[in-house]
């Protein structure tokens, strides 16, 4: 084989796997149920995903917003507190976070979770009473939640702002339950 081949032949490598990056970071992956053909029970989407600029589901994070410490009584009702909660990095200056939400009586409970740009969070969430779904689209997730089944959804969170989530399946914000994930901006 001659070198110019080799070079053309490397050369279209390089170009596939550049186009195949390019498409899995623009297009998030939808996860499967629990219990699906391929699914692990653990959701996760590309963790660099672009948030949209022009999102419907972002808006600027509350003012005095303060974030929950593991053990912390939450002082507004329907803010989550971390169950788990450690260092993320050396520094300290990220924290991994673990939450509890379950979904019932066509509600969030709680239906706030607030974390730090930066944090990694994994969020386990329970369809109590019937089949539900978890739908964030600036961070890529869409996953259905069977009745009595929990689905666990790790992510860091990258992009500062209050991102809307809510249950797709049920009609989406304007028909059923809806929260708010709070990234608070580094300072």
């Amino acid at each position: 084989m001659s070198n110019t081949k080799k070079i053309v032949g490397v050369v279209i490598i390089v170009v596939v796997i550049a186009i195949v990056a390019v498409v899995w970071y623009e297009h998030p992956i939808s996860v499967p149920a629990p219990g699906a053909p391929g699914s692990s029970g653990t959701a996760s989407t590309n963790p660099v995903a672009p948030i949209t600029p022009s999102s419907t589901t972002r808006t600027a994070v509350p003012a005095n917003v303060t974030v929950p410490n593991k053990g912390a009584t939450s002082t507004s009702s329907g803010v989550a507190v971390p169950a788990v909660q450690s260092v993320g990095d050396p520094a300290g200056n990220v924290q991994y976070r673990s939450f509890s939400i379950n979904i019932q009586s066509n509600a969030f409970v709680p239906d706030t979770v607030i974390v730090n740009q930066g944090d990694t969070v994994d969020l386990e969430i329970t369809a109590v009473d019937a089949n539900y779904s978890f739908t964030q689209p600036d961070y890529g997730f869409n996953a259905p939640i069977a009745k009595g089944k929990t689905q666990r959804i790790q992510f860091q969170a990258l992009q500062s702002g209050n991102f809307l989530f809510y249950c797709s399946s049920c009609g989406g914000p304007s028909s059923g339950p809806m929260g708010h994930l709070i990234v608070v901006a580094k300072n």
